[in-house]
């Protein structure tokens, strides 16, 4: 049976991950189909190593955000889905949490970052001659 997917931006659809690289994983869809979710579109907090969120085979759901018919590519996210379809979606830190922090005085270290980052880029330029 050969039809073409009427995939459209929005929709939501189910891919199955089929390569994961250091800036986002590969997917592919019905029809042919194959698709980038990049490491931004994982989820609102940062996201170090893809390879802690997924699996090669795993199936997961996104959100369409460009298509490409002629090239039969999409671009995805799953930050964007909804929240309830969302595994990922950003945990906010307790008031409680937020309210020590805002205690925490970082002006000591706002002071003393320069020097050390300075002297740590140093320590590396000795190391690499």
């Amino acid at each position: 049976m050969n039809f073409d997917l009427n995939f459209k931006e929005d929709d939501i659809v189910e891919g199955i991950i089929t390569k994961i690289t250091k800036y986002g994983a590969f997917l592919s869809f019905e029809g042919g189909y194959i698709g980038l979710l990049h490491i931004s579109m994982i989820s609102t907090n940062f996201v170090n190593n893809i390879g802690s969120y997924f699996r090669v085979g795993d199936k997961v759901q996104v959100l369409i955000k460009k298509v490409d018919k002629s090239n039969k590519f999409l671009t995805v996210s799953i930050k964007d889905l909804p929240d309830d379809l969302n595994p990922y979606k950003e945990i906010l830190p307790s008031k409680k949490l937020t309210s020590y922090l805002k205690e925490i005085d970082f002006s000591k270290l706002e002071k003393t970052l320069p020097q050390m980052i300075k002297k740590e880029l140093e320590r590396e330029e000795k190391l690499n001659d």
